[in-house]
């Protein structure tokens, strides 16, 4: 045979990726389905899911080839999918744990997902998921790329009870991130327009680093805020940037049973009527 080729062990397969354990991946697609659709792409990079709520937040799951046992991309794919149905099917075997195969062909095809439980080697389930044709998502990583980010890393249980005990009532969040006093603080508006704030200084044990540059306050609806709750409760550290007007990113970083990590980010659009 003169073909030097050799048949890629993934016969048509244009994108194959594996996990030991669902766990983690279904607790970050869940923390991330406020959307019916997301949009899936892959390249070398590793694999990125999208999902948008208007013009005000932005959430992505991403992870890199090393969180997965076995990861396979040929060029770079993307698709559309239904955020439900993808979450449905991760969970058809409960909170038993699983190993996973996701395994896609070509545009129109569905994405497989094929789930493995520990505890039955005899039994797997196969689901196919339609995919579809779908925009880009809006490129928000642009706008923080400047050298005068303020940069906050803090450890995410202590900022998910942060949250928790704020957000009751709440109308709106204000954030204030600032290289004086206080460092850190969010204040919330509610509906009696009463006041509830909580102030972290940088020497606070919750705080993994600090570097603010400049002194920033911006607004945003509670609503949005509430959308980072269950990848807040997840996560290890939380990382918070945010640029001069405002745009936040929340960059969460979860970890999975074999101590691989997993990223949630979130673009979160300020309110433009901060007094």
């Amino acid at each position: 045979v003169t073909n030097m080729e050799e048949a890629s062990p993934y016969g048509d397969y244009k994108f194959v990726g594996r996990l030991d354990h669902v766990k983690t991946f279904n607790q970050a697609i869940k923390s991330i389905c406020f959307n019916d659709y997301g949009m899936l792409q892959v390249s070398d990079d590793g694999l990125r899911i999208t999902v948008e709520q208007g013009k005000s937040i932005q959430a992505t799951l991403f992870m890199p080839p090393g969180a997965f046992k076995e990861f396979y991309v040929q060029d770079f794919q993307s698709f559309g999918l239904k955020m439900n149905v993808l979450s449905e099917c991760l969970n058809l075997f409960g909170s038993a744990d699983c190993s996973l195969r996701m395994m896609y062909r070509d545009q129109g095809d569905p994405l497989k997902i094929i789930l493995y439980p520990y505890d039955d080697e005899d039994v797997s389930t196969e689901c196919a998921i339609k995919t579809m044709d779908c925009e880009e998502p809006i490129d928000y990583d642009m706008n923080l790329k400047g050298s005068d980010l303020n940069v906050i890393f803090v450890r995410g249980p202590n900022l998910s009870k942060v949250f928790h005990e704020l957000e009751k009532s709440a109308e709106e969040f204000e954030f204030v991130t600032s290289p004086d006093k206080p460092h850190f603080k969010i204040t919330t508006v509610g509906i009696m327009q009463a006041v509830f704030s909580v102030e972290v200084a940088k020497t606070s044990p919750m705080m993994m680093m600090f570097n603010c540059k400049q002194t920033v306050v911006a607004r945003y609806k509670s609503q949005q805020i509430r959308l980072t709750n269950k990848a807040m409760q997840a996560a290890t550290k939380v990382a918070i940037k945010t640029n001069s007007i405002g745009l936040l990113e929340l960059h969460l970083v979860m970890q999975g049973e074999g101590q691989e990590e997993i990223f949630v980010q979130f673009y979160i659009i300020p309110l433009l009527n901060a007094e």
